[in-house]
């Protein structure tokens, strides 16, 4: 276990990914379901006021009656709503534990569980979402297939919709590292573990939080990637994927866009 430690606890090649999928384990998955639903935290999902005031404006930029995909829907809070409001609407993502949910308290909704990088619709969709950031959770070579796919599930003219981090909100990312002691278990597992969290910096733009989850008969890793974006990098990025720029906003309630906005709402269509 030393050498394996000794390994873990070097700091990672530049979006070097982890193959250990934590948003099915039963522990975990359980624990991100209560902090979606949690509606005094935006930990996992934002805060119920502020899904409202974003779906409001999201709906204003379709036609009645639209087709809608949420990719990353987690436990359907926005999907829903879009639902009650009369759109067609399909809700993706890869936590088995969210879909059930959703499905249990939207018989409105198409769920599919399905890990939205593997997605093939074509020609299916007004619009398709992708909320809370996720965009820049994804490596690189996974955003290029990414937009591949939405670009190609996307009806004419429909409009790809996403939120992602900007460099305002991770200039305060210092490197460093802690450990804590999970005698009664915790987040990670309900066995007693110990957590060694490591934050990397690669430039100002890319970050790492590298977790090491030491159990009595066994050692998890989990490299969660962080990459912020600003206008041009954006632009840069999905132009080539054939996309039409639409419109950058601060947020996905569409308040305009400003220099020192966290948070950047980005619309391209087909």
């Amino acid at each position: 276990m030393y050498l394996e430690l000794c390994a873990l606890l070097k700091k990672p090649d530049l979006y070097e990914r982890t193959h250990e999928k934590f948003w099915n384990d039963p522990h975990i998955s359980k624990g991100m379901l209560e902090a979606h639903l949690d509606p005094n935290t935006d930990a996992a999902s934002r805060r119920p006021e502020f899904i409202d005031r974003s779906v409001e404006w999201i709906i204003s930029l379709l036609p009645e009656g639209a087709s809608l995909l949420d990719i990353g829907c987690g436990p359907g809070l926005y999907t829903k709503r879009f639902a009650d409001r009369g759109f067609s609407v399909t809700g993706m993502d890869l936590s088995e534990r969210s879909i059930s949910y959703a499905r249990e308290h939207d018989k409105k909704s198409n769920y599919v569980f399905m890990d939205y990088l593997q997605m093939d619709y074509e020609n299916a969709f007004d619009m398709i979402t992708l909320i809370y950031c996720d965009y820049g959770a994804l490596i690189p070579v996974e955003r290029a297939g990414l937009l591949q796919r939405v670009y190609r599930a996307l009806k004419p003219g429909g409009r790809f919709l996403f939120d992602v981090f900007t460099p305002v909100y991770t200039s305060g990312i210092q490197e460093g590292t802690s450990w804590e002691i999970c005698r009664q278990g915790g987040f990670w597992s309900d066995e007693p573990y110990i957590c060694l969290n490591a934050q990397y910096r690669y430039n100002e733009n890319i970050s790492l939080d590298r977790y090491v989850i030491i159990k009595e008969n066994a050692v998890h890793c989990y490299n969660i990637w962080d990459t912020s974006f600003t206008t041009d990098f954006l632009l840069s990025e999905v132009l080539p994927a054939g996309f039409i720029y639409d419109g950058f906003y601060a947020d996905v309630a569409g308040n305009p866009y400003y220099e020192g906005s966290e948070t950047l709402c980005a619309v391209f269509r087909k």
